[in-house]
């Protein structure tokens, strides 16, 4: 595939992922599709090749996908998330391993959080 083609379906692949990420919020979607225009008539980054722009430009459009999950505010501090069937969902494990290592080494920074989690 011609770097130019590659680059196209980068960029579609970009679209369809703030269509994805941002589907409930016009505003952002129009500017996130601004910055992704902007972004590919003049690069953040020229110093890149043209590969590695459009490697970067589908590691975003992943990203988006991903991680990216926007939320509503409904009636007083209630939220409701747009959780979407590309959204990655960790385990929480990492969490609890953090958490255990900072009751190992006296509970957070300089030791203001010891016995937090007792």
């Amino acid at each position: 595939m011609s770097t130019r083609n590659s680059a196209l379906a980068a960029y579609r692949n970009g679209l369809r992922a703030t269509r994805v990420a941002f589907s409930q919020d016009t505003r952002v979607l129009l500017a996130a599709r601004s910055q992704m225009r902007n972004g590919m008539i003049n690069p953040s980054n020229p110093e890149l090749s043209p590969q590695e722009q459009i490697n970067h430009l589908n590691e975003v459009a992943q990203f988006l996908r991903r991680n990216i999950v926007q939320g509503k505010r409904l009636e007083g501090d209630k939220y409701a998330l747009n959780i979407h069937d590309e959204t990655e969902l960790g385990d929480n494990e990492s969490v609890k391993k953090a958490k255990a290592t900072l009751v190992a080494k006296g509970g957070g920074c300089c030791g203001g959080g010891q016995k937090l989690y007792e």
